[in-house]
């Protein structure tokens, strides 16, 4: 479908910028590898607005391709990621909204699948799977599934729908609540996004396919959990102000953020000290020029597998995969869990193991339970990322 012909776009893909230049490359053949998938291109009119909120970096984009078009705005200062998309929104021409983070990924048939289920569900809003880090997806389908159409849900146990990237919307269904009530501290605009679909009896579908990757490149706004609640917490007021909650509601998600701000002030002491504690070591070492490889090469452990792949678990991978050891196999508990380039083979408890030289445990606490279960499967030494990082330590760094 020719892309000249702007009254009939078919989806809008809006992407606030924000220091965002050094992405928009990166963005822009993203979205040509999915406008070629299927040829969707030739059916399927896409449009791509960047709405650029820095406004003191200059933003140089391709001209417009054969296939889709490119738009362009530029805030006069900084709104925040809510104006900016809303700006974009208010700019769309297509039938559907998608939005993308700037430092999202997205597989090639992103676009494809999205497209094709919401008009096979004829739903308001259809939410897709994907990963969250490059080997935990965000949600296994059955409770994923759950989450997003129990409405009462978002208010007892938070925003299950990580990023508006998950998404594809009918335009004519976003509310003008949405439109009109803009948020000032980023991070959950998303979310009052969803309760107010939710509160206008929209109906929410879900593409079990994976396609969408919240990359670690977030800023701290996206990770900072004291942040969100803020964010949080701000988009409550909102709510209350526009008036579609109900008492047993604005009570449940107080209760909900103040339970959520306790416990992550409490588990942040003393997990996350351990976790910087071992990064730190692990960043002294390398500036000494000594590579975790080295460990594994003293004992001649040429062939291992590793045990938890949250964020010490993918930093180990990435460390080793390039050197002489063979990283075999993965093992993690989590049903969330799955390399979004498929070429690590992860595998849970019921699976057997294979006879590997040595299992590397990332957790930095509560692992003698996993020790202990992993000795009964296998019969290779079984160490910690904190041991094997320690002696490294002990011995390069006077």
């Amino acid at each position: 479908m020719a892309i000249d012909n702007y009254n009939v776009i078919d989806i809008s893909i809006i992407i606030p910028l924000y220091k965002g230049a050094k992405y928009c490359n990166r963005l822009t053949d993203l979205i040509k590898i999915n406008c070629l998938y299927q040829d969707l291109y030739k059916e399927c009119a896409v449009e791509v607005i960047f709405v650029n909120d820095y406004p003191s970096e200059a933003v140089i984009l391709e001209k417009e391709n054969r296939l889709f078009g490119i738009r362009y705005f530029a805030n006069n200062k900084n709104k925040g990621i809510h104006a900016s998309r809303v700006i974009g929104v208010k700019n769309a021409r297509g039938r559907y909204i998608m939005m993308l983070d700037q430092d999202d990924l997205v597989k090639e048939n992103w676009i494809y699948s999205q497209w094709v289920k919401i008009r096979e569900t004829q739903s308001a809003i259809c939410i897709c799977n994907g990963w969250k880090e490059r080997f935990r997806i965000l949600r296994e389908n059955k409770i994923f599934e759950h989450e997003i159409n129990n409405k009462g849900n978002f208010f007892t146990n938070g925003n299950p729908i990580i990023s508006p990237g998950q998404a594809i919307i009918k335009r004519d269904c976003i509310p003008d609540e949405w439109i009109d009530n803009i948020q000032h501290i980023n991070g959950s605009d998303d979310f009052l996004l969803w309760i107010l679909m939710s509160k206008k009896g929209y109906g929410f579908s879900l593409n079990k396919e994976f396609l969408y990757y919240h990359t670690p490149e977030r800023t701290k706004d996206s990770i900072d959990i004291i942040h969100m609640i803020k964010s949080e917490r701000e988009m409550l007021k909102i709510l209350e102000n526009i008036g579609v909650l109900s008492i047993k509601e604005v009570s449940d998600f107080s209760n909900y953020l103040n339970t959520l701000e306790i416990n992550s002030r409490k588990k942040s002491k003393h997990k996350d000290f351990k976790m910087f504690d071992i990064m730190r070591k692990w960043i002294n070492i390398k500036n000494q020029g000594v590579q975790l490889a080295d460990f594994f090469y003293k004992y001649q452990y040429n062939h291992i597998a590793i045990y938890g792949m949250g964020y010490i678990g993918e930093s180990l991978y990435y460390e080793i995969c390039n050197s002489r050891v063979y990283i075999d196999y993965a093992i993690d508990k989590s049903q969330e869990i799955m390399d979004f380039k498929g070429e690590l083979p992860i595998l849970k408890w019921e699976d057997s193991f294979s006879d590997v030289d040595v299992v590397v445990i990332t957790l930095v606490e509560d692992y003698e339970e996993v020790i202990k279960n992993l000795k009964e499967k296998l019969s290779c030494p079984i160490i910690t990322i904190e041991s094997l990082i320690l002696e490294l330590y002990t011995i390069n760094i006077s």
